[in-house]
């Protein structure tokens, strides 16, 4: 457990840059720590889709289990990756603001959007979300499935193995990555729910952790996660699921919106509400009901 006689919290972490980075930055917020890298199987098997392995909690349970095993006293994973439910010894906690929700395209073109592509480009993607936007509106666009960090995929595209991708810009603009970009809008492609959110899991009974936490607690972000991640439980929404969650804050209200697809991207159901911000969870419920309703249930497993 936690050593305190000198209050040195070990943060637990996957190795990426991407990963390494929001690690840090919770360090810097906590004034002090110790990271500790751990490599999951999603970071050692990158040439299979996720899904076929057991979906992004392969990024996140092998971390959490150090908790469990004491060896880490939080955890520190991208909000994307975190499974809607999570084990009951575990809460999650949001110290830092939210990064940029938005996706961007990269392409060999530097095209402005996803209708200026060239006929039959083919784009890097293993995101199921990702997929069905791309071929509702191009379904001339050939997928091909890529893995790896945001280097790696970038590379794909200089290495003329795909000639166009689709990632966080909430990646990019943190690691500062000098590269051409065009920032898609939510018609053509909206993010995940908790894209740029960075989350931090911890065992309950950890009273020290806990404590610290709420002192730095943010609590706009929180009330994002929230609403976002409510979506998703009503609708059993994962990364399997080509579900599509945001929000945007204004003053004292949040407004909720999100997608469900079918694989191809054919059929599609929208829902979005607007409310007081401090029921974005009843909020994020409620439309994910209102899916269930227009059929989305149905549609996700078309």
């Amino acid at each position: 457990m936690l050593n305190k006689s000198n209050n040195i919290i070990r943060i637990g972490t996957r190795e990426s840059p991407l990963a390494l980075w929001q690690a840090e930055k919770v360090k810097n917020k906590l004034e002090g720590g110790k990271i500790i890298k751990i490599k999951t199987t999603g970071d050692k098997i990158i040439d299979q889709p996720l899904a076929s392995l057991g979906g992004k909690g392969l990024f996140t349970k092998e971390i959490d289990q150090e908790l469990i095993n004491g060896n880490i006293d939080i955890a520190v994973h991208s909000l994307k990756d975190v499974p809607t439910v999570i084990p009951e010894e575990f809460d999650l906690a949001y110290i830092l603001p939210r990064g940029a929700p938005e996706d961007i395209l990269i392409s060999k073109t530097n095209s402005q959007d996803l209708m200026s592509l060239a006929k039959n480009t083919i784009l890097g993607t293993s995101s199921p979300r990702r997929y069905s936007q791309v071929k509702r509106i191009r379904p001339d666009i050939i997928i091909k499935p890529i893995r790896g960090n945001v280097l790696t995929r970038i590379n794909k595209i200089k290495d003329n193995q795909i000639t166009a991708t689709i990632l966080a810009l909430a990646g990019i603009s943190r690691l500062k990555i000098n590269v051409n970009y065009s920032v898609l809008n939510y018609e053509e492609c909206m993010p995940p729910a908790s894209q740029g959110i960075i989350g931090i899991t911890y065992l309950k009974t950890n009273k020290y952790i806990k404590k610290e936490l709420e002192h730095h607690k943010n609590i706009l972000t929180e009330l994002q996660a929230l609403g976002e991640r409510s979506v998703l439980k009503i609708i059993n929404g994962d990364c399997h699921s080509s579900v599509a969650v945001t929000s945007v804050i204004n003053d004292k209200t949040i407004t909720i919106s999100a997608k469900v697809f079918s694989t191809n991207g054919t059929n599609m159901v929208a829902a979005s509400s607007t409310g007081k911000l401090e029921q974005s969870q009843v909020i994020g419920e409620s439309i994910g009901y209102k899916l269930i309703e227009k059929g989305g249930l149905e549609i996700l497993k078309l």
